[in-house]
C-alpha cells in the first residue's frame, strides 16, 4: 500500500500515512502528535517505482 508524507501545520511535525490510492483525497488525516486536522500532504514520495518509468533510466545500461 502506498505511503504518503504529511506535515502538520499546527505542530510542524512530519509523519507518514499509509492508505489506498482511492482514499487519498477522501480520508480524513489527523496529526498523530497533536491530533490536529490541519495537515498538508507533501509531494516527496521517492519510493515510487514503475517499470514504465524505469526503462528510461539509461544509467543501468539498458
Amino acid at each position: 500500500m502506498p505511503q504518503y508524507d504529511h506535515i502538520c501545520k499546527k505542530c510542524k511535525k512530519d509523519f507518514v500515512v499509509e492508505m489506498k490510492i482511492s482514499e487519498v483525497d477522501k480520508k480524513k488525516v489527523k496529526c498523530p502528535h497533536c491530533q490536529s486536522a490541519s495537515v498538508e500532504r507533501q509531494v516527496t514520495n521517492t519510493s515510487f517505482w514503475s517499470e514504465s518509468v524505469d526503462r528510461y533510466n539509461y544509467s543501468k545500461g539498458n
